[in-house]
């Protein structure tokens, strides 16, 4: 079976929504600054991001956190600037 991608959103401080697209518990999006290359990163904890599984921008220093599904490390359901 293929993996099937799908939209999801990210979600910036300033309100503006933009679109990652995911597969499973990964995800992938530009950054605000325009960064030719994407970001890419995978869930983390309901609790929220940790060091670890933070993902920053290596262009602009934004971090982001890539939401699961209601468990640890499930599927990417949105991307959360920080």
């Amino acid at each position: 079976m293929t993996q099937q991608q799908i939209e999801i959103p990210v979600i910036l401080n300033n309100g503006v929504i933009g679109t990652a697209v995911a597969t499973g518990n990964n995800a992938s999006w530009h950054c605000y600054c325009q960064r030719n290359i994407p970001l890419l990163g995978k869930s983390g904890q309901v609790k929220g991001p940790s060091e670890n599984l933070k993902i920053v921008c290596p262009d602009c220093g934004a971090e982001y956190f890539v939401e699961p599904d209601g468990g640890d490390y499930k599927k990417a359901v949105r991307v959360i600037e920080l």
